[in-house]
């Protein structure tokens, strides 16, 4: 259409989410980001703490350690979809408060047995498992509660503020475990663990916008159907469905780039420890801008061709890797391909939240989300060992030949025509 000066003006279908305000302007989203900070926070923190306890405290083996963390990582699988269901049909924000309060028990419960002498490697195992439940159930919750709360029009920066957030806990969390230990006692920071989940409890017990309605749940509809609509919901849906099985492909090329990597740097590159640290954290500095920026970029793209374009320009960037050369040079690469990377990956994902609010149906919101954390989980291990056969059978950089193959075919499978549109269809539930 054209304005009273002539020019012309872009016309703007109803919940579109390429239309991106500033989900700041919300005291409501304010809290839930204030609560996701304090949570991200406390949970990177954990990350390093826990380990060390393991370590320091009861002198446990790498092996050991290992099968801590395997049990942690199947709880959170085993759980993914229950957790899905008990979300869906509940308020959110009690459910997120809930998931907040078990672990700031959990991790109180920890200092307090570490200061009396009580820590067992049972009792960590129970606080991992416990942990990883809590935040399996805080995800399901989460996606949903961010719906509800936010207008459509500012969807996509309040998922890119999100994750921004969970980025800068990322990166700034285990220097902070790093520092906290090494001047405090560790009891002391478990403890501030534990004050860090209940300040986020607190904060969403500020958010005063009243919650929508709960989704009612189907007539005559088993228990097994409901506890699988999600995953039923992604296998129907054409558009969603090659979405989910690329971002698998990819989140598996991710994972098995990491050990690979380790290899790749230290010994065929010679790395020294601070090379190998600035080559993988400078660029989580990238991730951490794509996601802060990413409201925009879908403002001024679309949410789909955000998706597209971010997806197809991180191909070429995998391509990098197995040309590097050592010295100064190879790490320079590293650096900006790795950084180009995780900034395009994280417009990727916060596409990709945007566009499943926009997609799936207020009634399935939580139980797709566990389904799709839950399938994103399963990858690392499948594509993992393949990596490490690869590498222990040639070398590093013939696997780091097959994780670019893997992405560009996570590339490959996507929905590209109906990416490259610059409106959205109508919801799921209007269709």
């Amino acid at each position: 259409m054209k304005s009273r000066k002539g020019r012309s003006e872009k016309f703007v279908m109803p919940g579109d989410p390429s239309v991106s305000a500033s989900a700041f302007k919300d005291p409501s989203f304010r809290w839930l980001w204030f609560a996701s900070v304090s949570a991200h926070s406390a949970s990177a923190v954990g990350t390093v703490v826990i380990p060390l306890l393991a370590i320091q405290v009861l002198g446990l083996t790498s092996g050991t350690i290992a099968l801590l963390a395997t049990a942690a990582a199947c709880v959170a699988l085993v759980v993914g979809l229950p957790t899905g269901m008990f979300a869906e049909f509940r308020k959110k924000r009690p459910i997120l408060i809930g998931a907040d309060c078990v672990r700031f028990g959990v991790f109180a419960a920890l200092g307090v047995l570490q200061f009396a002498g009580q820590l067992s490697p049972s009792v960590l195992l129970l606080a991992m498992c416990s942990n990883a439940a809590m935040q399996v159930l805080f995800g399901s919750a989460s996606l949903a509660h961010t719906k509800d709360l936010v207008p459509s029009s500012a969807r996509a920066d309040a998922v890119g503020k999100l994750q921004g957030a969970a980025w800068a806990a990322m990166i700034c969390g285990p220097i902070a475990a790093g520092t906290l230990v090494a001047v405090i006692p560790i009891g002391v920071v478990v403890v501030s663990i534990a004050l860090c989940f209940l300040g986020s409890a607190v904060c969403i017990v500020c958010i005063r916008k009243p919650e929508g309605l709960v989704p009612k749940q189907t007539a005559g509809e088993g228990k097994i159907r409901e506890l699988f609509a999600g995953v039923r919901f992604f296998a129907f849906h054409a558009m969603l469905r090659r979405l989910l099985v690329s971002w698998v492909l990819f989140a598996g090329a991710v994972a098995a780039l990491t050990p690979v990597t380790q290899v790749f740097f230290l010994r065929d590159l010679a790395f020294s420890p601070e090379q190998y640290g600035l080559a993988m954290g400078i660029p989580s500095l990238a991730a951490l801008l794509g996601a802060w920026m990413s409201g925009r970029v879908i403002g001024r793209l679309g949410v789909r061709r955000t998706i597209l374009f971010g997806s197809l320009l991180r191909v070429p960037m995998y391509f990098i890797y197995p040309f590097l050369p050592p010295g100064t040079a190879g790490l320079i690469g590293a650096v900006a391909a790795f950084g180009a990377i995780l900034f395009l990956s994280s417009l990727v994902n916060a596409g990709l939240s945007t566009l499943r609010m926009e997609l799936i149906p207020d009634s399935l919101m939580s139980r797709t989300s566990s389904a799709w954390m839950m399938f994103t989980m399963l990858a690392g291990p499948i594509l993992i060992p393949v990596a490490g056969v690869v590498m222990a059978s040639s070398s590093p950089r013939v696997a780091l030949w097959v994780i670019a193959g893997i992405v560009t075919l996570s590339a490959a499978v996507l929905p590209m025509s109906a990416l490259n549109r610059r409106y959205e269809e109508p919801k799921a539930q209007d269709v």
